[in-house]
């Protein structure tokens, strides 16, 4: 019972949202509905002309009225034109209403995913995101733009239908409603199977495109490692899963529409058929002809829509079940952040008593240090040791467990996020570059960087040469993830583009440990310029380059477990010393 609640309470909430986003096309949507309701009319009004004719004009016996007949013959013209006129404008209006809703939702999706907290995406494969703000929004269009249009379409026909044929004959109405139960049992049976295969098909997909991602990012790795064929193996099984559910809908698809629905089309017309014939056999009872033609027209059209209809079922749960998913998305709680804008910095941070876990397993454990305005401060340690995880406290993609992070003497908690991040920049070891252009990764077009500003920010931290190598300089294109460029040429944009911001913190993580010797050399030459006045934050690889640093914080196993200057760190004969003389001798063995 407890399941049904709950099933129902999520389709009045889907129903809810899905309104709401229906109001936000309200205007054109009614448009539409009305110019469906024009276009079923004068459909329906065609058959009638007809009818008249043959009941009064060629049953009679007297004399043809050859310009009253040109005259309804050019009435049934001008409605099944007028007809196809209104059926072409109702259906321009439903398809921009659809894709004004789905853009709006698509938006909404897309704007809720960029306040998600990072740990979300470290535990859902970014094929599985793409794929609900993508595939599941097209499926939502697909509601609007086909399937209620179509639905609606069958559901207005029937209603005239069964109007008109109660007008000419009370009989003809009820020959045609027994097929009414028949038809509802079918739908029904045929939307039950359709929502349980649809919610396993959606599932599998949404699983096979995040296998799909996931691999063409690692093809070199793949590659490299001889593991072609286990993946294609891994990736054959979530693709027959997806296969197999298709093939259910097929099997349903089959026996339901067309199949079922010409079946009682035919069973209905013979019935109406035999009801004609014995009445005219007997003489019981007269049914003039054109009301017969009616009939037969009028069940062709109502099987027709029907069968269109029966076809989208398995649209329409589709389309069900991607707003599911899309709406589970906004359900996500986002990131909870101070109000208060943080203060101007003058890049003073501490952390207090800090304790972090991503899962269970504590990373940090009880780190305290404090950065003072416009000191260097170095973070080094083994692998998994916390180094990052501290720099993504520092910017707030995580929240630590135990004790606090100040920024400027005021907890960081407290703080609007993006007050602060504005006054950092970062470097990251494996370099981002966007489609675009060279400047335009440097500026990511910010109003306040000039063109002046990103080429000196570039040559400044020793791009030159490779500025002056480039036949378009600084719009050079940028190809998709910096694809073409060397991994130093990547970070130089890199880095140049946090230079360029001018930040009062500069984070450097493993900055130049994917770099050459001479490149790393000019970044330093660089850096040491800048980091007056500047609060610099290191997480070093390479050792010799933090050798001037204010401070260097020794982690070890989540831990402080040294710090000081790098004489002071050597002269302790620790953790620092032994990683030190190890590098040491790497480099001149």
């Amino acid at each position: 019972m407890k399941q049904t609640k709950s099933q129902k309470k999520r389709e009045q909430s889907r129903q809810s949202r899905l309104l709401k986003y229906s109001l936000s096309a309200k205007t054109t949507l009614l448009q539409g509905l009305f110019v469906t309701g024009l276009t079923v009319a004068s459909s329906l009004l065609a058959p009638y002309l007809v009818k008249y004719l043959l009941d009064n004009e060629l049953s009679t016996g007297a004399g043809l009225r050859v310009n009253f007949l040109i005259l309804v013959l050019a009435s049934y013209l001008g409605t099944i034109l007028i007809s196809a006129v209104m059926r072409y404008f109702s259906t321009l209006l439903l398809h921009k209403a659809a894709n004004k809703i789905a853009m709006r939702m698509q938006l909404d999706a897309f704007a809720h995913v960029q306040k998600l907290p990072i740990k979300f995406f470290d535990q859902l494969p970014a094929g599985q995101v793409v794929s609900r703000i993508t595939n599941d929004t097209k499926a939502v269009r697909v509601l609007y733009q086909v399937v209620l249009a179509q639905l609606m379409l069958a559901g207005i026909y029937a209603l005239g239908i069964y109007i008109g044929l109660a007008l000419i004959d009370p009989f003809l109405i009820l020959i045609a409603l027994t097929s009414v139960p028949v038809m509802y049992l079918l739908f029904r049976d045929f939307k039950g199977k359709s929502a349980k295969y649809n919610r396993i098909y959606r599932s599998k997909l949404s699983e096979l495109n995040g296998n799909l991602n996931e691999n063409i990012q690692a093809m070199e790795v793949i590659s490299s490692l001889g593991k072609e064929k286990q993946i294609y193996r891994e990736f054959s099984v979530i693709s027959d899963q997806v296969y197999e559910q298709s093939r259910n809908m097929t099997r349903l698809f089959s026996y339901s529409a067309f199949n079922a629905t010409q079946t009682i089309q035919y069973l209905l017309l013979a019935a109406v058929l035999l009801y004609f014939g014995f009445g005219h056999l007997t003489a019981a009872y007269w049914v003039p002809i054109g009301t017969l033609y009616v009939f037969v027209d009028y069940m062709l059209i109502l099987f027709n829509q029907l069968n269109n209809a029966m076809t989208r079922v398995g649209d329409l749960e589709r389309a069900r079940s991607a707003a599911d998913h899309i709406f589970e998305l906004l359900d996500l709680e986002t990131v909870r952040e101070g109000t208060r804008m943080a203060p101007v910095s003058t890049g003073r941070i501490a952390f207090e008593n800090v304790t972090f876990a991503y899962d269970e397993e504590a990373v940090l454990k009880d780190i305290n240090f404090e950065v003072a305005p416009g000191q260097t401060v170095a973070f080094v340690g083994q692998t998994g040791s916390g180094k990052s995880t501290i720099m993504n406290l520092l910017f707030a993609f995580y929240q630590p467990q135990q004790g606090r992070i100040l920024f400027e003497g005021e907890p960081l908690a407290e703080l609007d996020y993006k007050s602060f991040r504005r006054q950092m920049a970062i470097v990251l070891q494996d370099p981002f570059l966007f489609t675009g252009t060279i400047l335009s990764n440097i500026t990511l077009d910010r109003a306040h960087i000039s063109r002046a500003d990103a080429e000196r920010a570039l040559r400044e931290v020793g791009g030159g040469q490779f500025l002056e190598r480039l036949e378009h300089g600084l719009d050079t294109d940028v190809i998709e993830k910096g694809a073409g460029f060397s991994s130093g040429e990547r970070q130089l944009i890199s880095f140049a583009r946090a230079l360029a911001h001018n930040p009062r913190i500069l984070v450097l993580d493993e900055a130049t440990s994917s770099i050459d010797s001479e490149t790393e050399s000019a970044i330093q030459s660089a850096m040491r310029r800048l980091e007056e006045g500047r609060t610099t934050l290191i997480i070093a690889h390479r050792l010799s380059t933090i050798r001037h640093a204010d401070q260097i914080i020794v982690l070890d196993q989540g831990r402080i477990a040294e710090q000081g200057v790098h004489d002071e760190l050597i002269a302790m004969n620790g953790i620092y010393r032994s990683m030190y003389e190890a590098q040491s001798q790497e480099i001149y063995s």
